[in-house]
């Protein structure tokens, strides 16, 4: 199942006919953040209003972040935002906890290491699940699901997700059966099956690496002297010796003319 990239849905969050979104929650004392794309053909930014409980919010529309506040709205009282948007474009909320109505759960952190996914939080409920999602060009899909631990003082969880070749890009949604849902940070991961090679191994002034990869050549001591990400190193400057390269992790040596 595909979910198109519109936005993060929080307490009660509706997607209205047409150019609105609609959020509502709770007024905790925080500000909600929202990214506000600027639409070169249009020579205008994507969002045209914001009500806040029905009134015009006094908000600057003519930036690229946008800060809403709830001074006007007594704490923990209810609150709703609607935004008005050009249809072709669709404003990001940054940090929809903000406005979540008692809400314990929050994500505390999402890693990739050496290909697994590791996700940690707190306040997760038995009832709750977690769905795994990767982007697939600009959908998100879903590829797993987990059900939530239940432990309130904290869990880990550990997905071992099927990398495509080059660039991918993960997310995690909790959702809770009453249709509440969050979503945590996005994480990248770069997986490439088969090693870097180089050449030539005797260099006069260019290294040529298989594919785009990060790099570091040091010396005879072993003192770092180049590093970075390239596909082709220039190395007309480097005086003539043996070095080592190190590519991706895999270790090599060249000799410099």
């Amino acid at each position: 199942m595909r979910f198109l990239l519109l936005l993060l849905v929080v307490g009660s969050v509706q997607m209205a006919v047409g150019q609105d979104i609609l959020l509502t929650g709770v007024n905790k004392g925080e500000s909600l953040y929202i990214k506000n794309p600027y639409m070169v053909a249009r020579d205008s930014f994507c969002i045209q209003s914001i009500m806040i409980n029905g009134k015009p919010s006094k908000v600057n529309l003519s930036l690229t972040a946008i800060r809403l506040n709830f001074n006007e709205v007594e704490m923990f009282s209810p609150v709703s935002v609607r935004i008005h948007h050009a249809d072709s474009c669709t404003p990001k909320i940054v940090n929809p906890e903000a406005i979540l109505y008692y809400s314990s759960f929050k994500f505390d952190s999402l890693v990739m290491r050496d290909s697994v996914l590791h996700w940690f939080t707190k306040g997760d409920r038995t009832e709750g699940r977690f769905v795994i999602e990767k982007l697939n060009k600009e959908y998100w899909d879903e590829v797993a699901t987990q059900q939530a631990k239940g432990h309130f003082d904290g869990a880990q969880y550990v997905y071992y997700p099927e990398h495509s070749d080059g660039g991918n890009k993960y997310r995690i949604r909790y959702e809770l059966p009453n249709g509440r849902y969050l979503y945590s940070e996005e994480v990248e991961y770069y997986y490439y099956p088969k090693g870097v090679t180089f050449s030539p191994k005797v260099v006069t002034d260019v290294i040529y690496l298989s594919r785009e990869a990060r790099f570091e050549i040091m010396d005879i001591s072993g003192t770092v002297i180049l590093k970075g990400t390239a596909k082709k190193i220039p190395l007309r400057l480097l005086r003539p010796g043996n070095y080592t390269i190190m590519l991706d992790g895999d270790i090599d040596t060249f000799v410099k003319k």
